[in-house]
């Protein structure tokens, strides 16, 4: 079952006994040390991705976003990836453009000092079509390099590289195809001599790419021979250009992150180039066994230094393969070597768990295929006691081929996903270790370093964790992708390249957007936002939550045109509330009365845990006043939702408000939450009446100041002030209507029956429950009567909601009396507790 916010709630079951049970604790300690605060301005990033499909461009804006960066970015234009028969940049190529993006970073260096760039992009025009070129000379190259390093003096540079895939070629690119992939790939595979740390250099590891490791010359099938050829070239010119810049780089300013393209755990071609650059680089970075986490980790590294905190982290494993088995033929780790490479090359510390700021839970292939329920049964209850005790946990599915998408279909239904920090099982493993961890490990450093999280980089770390649940449960495990390729085989189009036409695309994609909301399939895009919507997510490390609001995804998308990944536009609201987790031990009372003719002389307290198994309580009976007593901290369901502001602040804000004044409250209540200002720099003027004018602007300030029908024609005494939107905004939504003068009355005080008779038009404007509460009506006071018949039925209903009470001795309405501001800034504050 799902858990919704507040949906669980502590069930104490006491029963007779004579026996004493231990205290179970809640919610984790997550208290840290303190450390300087960060600058306030938000910090740029200048970002030159590695090409255009969203695992390098929207992954990595929202991962720096969330973590409080702004991110900036040349043109897509400049930087698109375009497979055969697809429409060109505008540079005429189906590349990104070297020199452009050379004088775009040029000119952020204006504006920023921090900088990830992909030297992929940047020399090549993409991870593409760096597997296509060759040549022995490589002036422009160089060239570029330079300025780089001149850069990088004074500046954060992060530079993101890949080692040449095994197979130096893209299928439906410049003619490639599977054919051609699969030869380059056999070839390469083929095990080569490999030299020691002294005979490592870029023409040795040349001169060997076609013997094998016994010396003797690799046969190549003539069919193939121009391809091999120029695959071979390529691969030298990738290697000549890591080598100039960790020879240029000689002060060592830059960060390196580089990633094995189609890697491979045997000894290959790449195995010499692998160690060779390891030995360039040094301390000045690491190789991954992928390509496609390679932004995300650059990023996460500037993260870690930028806000100067070491991570210390947990990793926790079910399937009992972590140390036997590497996830996937495209990994040269095992699952356990791999994760902490990845921890290792960030700078975070590998801890036991009572000592880790973070849980890092990682599902592995099974040892015994038969038991893979019963991993996945573990690692879901494992998952759900991290998040009821408030634990910042990543989540990394490093086997999903193995568990057929299970994990995912019971995440999804019975877990808390919003709750987590991250999660992934992105392609290969390494790719899903490294994007996981930047995920959670950037939004971790972000909540460490400051009091209180924007909404801004609320909505950024969502977006972030809604897009892996959707690509990757949804789409590619729960069978949204399945659905486009039987779409597009129908269609007669081809799952790798389905372009035919702009017109043909648009169709597609609407189609496309459609299909996954409206099929039923294993995990559904609604299955996903519904377990999302109206659930917690992690605002602070305190046991803080935010609130998720509404989901929408839109604008679908396949990049390169081709069926392997989708995008999508992320709509996230939050609610205003934010839930605060009690950290600290309560003392409850808690009424027993025995059953009649007993008399109880020893009590023990039991209470259902999140996984539904009975849990002891230790506490004391009193007899006499019939109370059970317990301290706990363990109510990891009851939350608190507090508005406050500094009590300086609060005490000197408004001179005629002061604190011993039964409106203060409802004053700095109103205030906080945009809804009333003050009437100048220092005074509220809380006796003073409110107008129907400020009454109606206040309304239409809490409804988000929409756009309003312009030839709208207003009462002749509504003029051209401050109010006019808002008053004809109120008209056009039947908020509002003329007097029996036809005027507005502008400045006429709001009398309290004018005031109820809004508020319920305007909930019924907002499709709120307006229906009768459970508290008095107009009925029950004595001057009922004295309200106008027209206006009867919503003061009804604001005093049956609680919303206004009565006046004087409390039986009284007074409805002809002006509101004052004080009143309304309390009914406002009532109203907003019934919505």
């Amino acid at each position: 079952m799902r858990a919704k916010i507040l949906s669980l709630l502590l069930c104490i079951t006491m029963v007779l006994t004579i026996s004493q049970g231990s205290m179970v604790t809640a919610w984790a300690d997550t208290t840290k040390v303190d450390t300087a605060k960060t600058e306030e301005k938000e910090p740029i990033l200048a970002y030159v991705p590695l090409d255009n499909r969203p695992v390098n461009v929207d992954r990595v804006i929202y991962e720096a976003e969330s973590a409080g960066f702004k991110v900036m970015m040349p043109d897509a234009d400049l930087y698109a990836t375009r497979l055969d028969g697809q429409p060109l940049n505008s540079n005429g190529t189906a590349y990104g453009d070297s020199e452009k993006l050379m004088e775009w970073i040029t000119e952020m260096d204006k504006k920023t000092d921090y900088f990830v760039i992909s030297l992929d992009q940047l020399l090549s025009g993409g991870l593409v079509n760096s597997r296509t070129l060759y040549g022995n000379k490589y002036y422009d190259e160089f060239k570029l390099i330079d300025k780089l390093v001149e850069l990088s003096q004074n500046n954060h540079v992060y530079i993101v590289d890949t080692v040449a895939r095994l197979a130096t070629c893209t299928v439906g690119y410049q003619g490639a195809s599977l054919e051609t992939y699969n030869y380059l790939r056999q070839y390469n595979l083929t095990p080569r001599y490999i030299l020691n740390n002294r005979d490592l250099s870029v023409r040795n590891i040349v001169s060997d790419y076609t013997r094998d490791d016994q010396g003797r010359k690799i046969t190549i099938d003539p069919k193939y021979s121009t391809e091999v050829n120029n695959s071979l070239k390529t691969r030298e010119r990738k290697l000549s250009i890591i080598d100039y810049i960790l020879s240029m780089d000689s002060s060592g300013k830059m960060k390196y992150f580089i990633g094995i393209d189609d890697s491979n755990p045997q000894n290959t071609i790449q195995t010499n180039e692998v160690k060779f650059i390891q030995k360039k680089l040094g301390d000045k970075g690491l190789i991954y066994s992928g390509a496609d986490e390679l932004g995300m980790m650059a990023v996460l590294n500037l993260m870690i230094d930028y806000y100067g905190y070491n991570v210390n982290a947990s990793a926790v494993y079910f399937g009992n393969t972590e140390s036997s088995g590497s996830g996937s033929v495209y990994d040269m780790e095992t699952v356990k070597e791999n994760v902490e490479k990845h921890l290792k090359s960030i700078g975070v510390n590998l801890v036991d768990k009572d000592k880790a700021d973070m849980e890092i839970v990682v599902l592995t292939s099974p040892s015994t295929p038969i038991l893979n329920s019963k991993y996945i049964s573990k690692m879901i209850d494992y998952i759900n006691n991290n998040i009821s005790k408030g634990i910042p946990t990543i989540v990394i599915n490093s086997a999903p081929a193995a568990y057929g998408g299970n994990l995912e279909y019971r995440m999804t239904r019975e877990c808390e996903m919003s709750m987590l920090l991250a999660y992934s099982s992105w392609g290969t493993v390494g790719n899903s270790i490294g994007i996981s961890l930047c995920n959670g490990i950037s939004r971790y450093l972000y909540l460490h370093s400051r009091d209180n999280s924007s909404d801004k980089a609320d909505i950024a770390f969502l977006k972030g964790l809604i897009f892996s649940y959707e690509k990757d449960i949804s789409y590619i495990r729960g069978g949204g992708k399945t659905l486009f390729n039987d779409y597009l085989t129908s269609k007669g189009w081809s799952v790798n390249n389905f372009y035919q036409s702009n017109e043909q695309v648009k169709t597609i994609n609407t189609d496309l957007e459609n299909m996954l909301k409206t099929s039923d399939y294993n995990v559904t895009v609604n299955d996903i936002i519904d377990n999302l919507t109206d659930c917690r997510y992690f605002k602070g490390l305190g046991g803080e939550c935010g609130i998720i609001g509404k989901i929408n995804l839109s604008n679908y998308s396949a990049p390169f045109f081709r069926t392997y990944e989708i995008h999508f536009d992320i709509g996230v609201k939050l609610s205003d509330i934010t839930l605060k987790g009690f950290r600290d031990s309560m003392t409850v009372n808690m009424p027993y009365t025995p059953a009649k003719g007993q008399m109880a002389y020893s009590v023990n307290l039991y209470y259902l845990d999140q996984a539904g198994k009975l849990q002891k309580m230790p506490c004391t009976y009193d007899k006499n006043t019939g109370t059970v007593k317990f301290a706990t901290n363990i109510m990891p369901n009851f939350f608190t939702d507090t508005q406050s502001m500094e009590a300086d602040k609060a005490k000197s804000l408004f001179v005629d408000v002061p604190v011993s004044a039964w409106y203060f409250d409802y004053v700095m209540y109103a205030y906080e939450k945009g809804m009333m200002k003050g009437t100048s720099s220092n005074t509220f003027q809380p006796q003073a009446p409110m107008t129907r004018a400020m009454m109606v602007y206040t309304l239409y300030k809490m409804a988000g100041a929409p756009a309003v029908e312009e030839n709208y024609e207003l009462p002749g005494d509504v003029g051209n002030g401050w109010y006019n939107t808002a008053v004809k905004w109120a008209f056009v939504n039947g908020i509002v209507s003329e007097n029996w003068d036809k005027k507005f009355g502008t400045n006429n005080p709001v009398t309290r029956e004018q005031l109820a008779d809004m508020l319920w038009k305007y909930a019924k404007y907002k499709k709120m429950d307006t229906t009768t509460g459970k508290n008095p009506g107009v009925y029950s006071y004595a001057d009922v009567f004295a309200v106008s018949p027209e206006l009867r039925g919503g003061f009804d209903w604001a005093c049956s909601n609680g919303i206004i009470t009565g006046t004087g001795d409390g039986t009284r309405l007074a409805p002809g009396k002006a509101a004052s501001r004080a009143e309304v800034a309390a009914v406002l504050k009532r109203f907003e507790e019934t919505e």
